[in-house]
């Protein structure tokens, strides 16, 4: 159920993850170079990546928001798939270039283990991460937004790439130097994983994926109550943006008139607008029971 504040918490969010990264960049990086941390290093890396997914949140918003013209008939709210996608695969080659050098780090000697501070820094960097993910997620989820639920899922992965980093810490101190290239390819597997749906999921969207399997019991249900309305032969939905767009088709009483179908047209856009949750559009076409009949 979306609440009121949710609203507010789409339009900040973006900021907050900005603010927030920007000031794990700055400790990680100081933290990483005064312990010898190079895998805190390279999560300042991680964090610098998710401002990018903020702002690309951020410019989302402001195109997704613009009311259709000549040139977009339809809207801009499909930008919000492209951005998601495009968050997706710059996470997902992150994640190969992080494989690439946990490898590395693998197949090195053994060194001398950082001090822990570095650990202290992931666990500060895990909590806030887990926190981000958390905010954001609950956002996106509320918005049906997948550009915030993707930059929701790049926090997740920085909090996993801080875990790997205080394994590595722990495992070095105790001799273990091989512990945090380990945890990080496991961590990366995690993120590709979780990448790739939300890629799918935006290609899909693109394509105008079908979310009957969501709304069209709830738009059935509604239509049928209407008056005159004697079936509902077609219920098609697809995503645009945040909202959702609906065509319907209907069978009404032979006995109504023309002018009593767009009557009946102009009452269910108004219930299924009002009552169904996140449809901003609704198309309805309509013809007697007799011809469904016939046909």
């Amino acid at each position: 159920m979306r609440f009121e504040r949710c609203e507010q918490c789409g339009e900040r969010v973006a900021w907050v993850g900005i603010w927030i990264n920007l000031a794990l960049v700055v400790l990680k990086l100081v933290v990483g170079v005064t312990s010898g941390s190079k895998a805190c290093i390279a999560d300042a890396l991680h964090s610098a990546s998710n401002i990018i997914t903020a702002f690309a949140i951020i410019l989302s918003q402001r195109i997704s928001s613009k009311p259709a013209d000549t040139r977009f008939h339809y809207g801009y709210g499909k930008v919000e798939f492209l951005v998601a996608g495009g968050i997706s695969l710059f996470i997902t080659l992150g994640a190969i270039a992080l494989v690439a050098v946990s490898i590395e780090h693998l197949m090195a000697s053994s060194t001398t283990p950082p001090h822990f501070s570095a650990l202290l820094m992931a666990i500060i960097s895990i909590g806030t991460n887990e926190m981000m993910f958390r905010y954001m997620r609950c956002a996106g989820t509320q918005l049906k937004s997948q550009t915030i639920l993707a930059s929701a899922w790049s926090n997740r992965a920085d909090c996993f790439s801080s875990i790997a980093v205080a394994v590595g810490v722990i495992g070095g101190s105790m001799g273990f130097h091989h512990l945090d290239p380990i945890a990080a390819i496991f961590v990366v597997a995690v993120i590709v994983k979780v990448s790739i749906k939300i890629m799918l999921d935006s290609v899909r969207a693109l394509m105008d994926y079908s979310v009957n399997d969501v709304y069209s019991d709830e738009i059935e249900d509604l239509v049928a109550g209407v008056e005159d309305v004697s079936a509902v032969s077609g219920v098609r939905t697809r995503h645009i943006g945040q909202k959702i767009w609906v065509d319907l088709d209907i069978l009404i009483d032979p006995q109504c008139t023309i002018r009593d179908g767009h009557r009946i047209a102009n009452r269910i856009k108004k219930e299924v607008i009002e009552k169904v949750r996140d449809v901003e559009q609704v198309w309805v076409r309509y013809k007697p029971m007799e011809a469904e009949s016939k046909g």
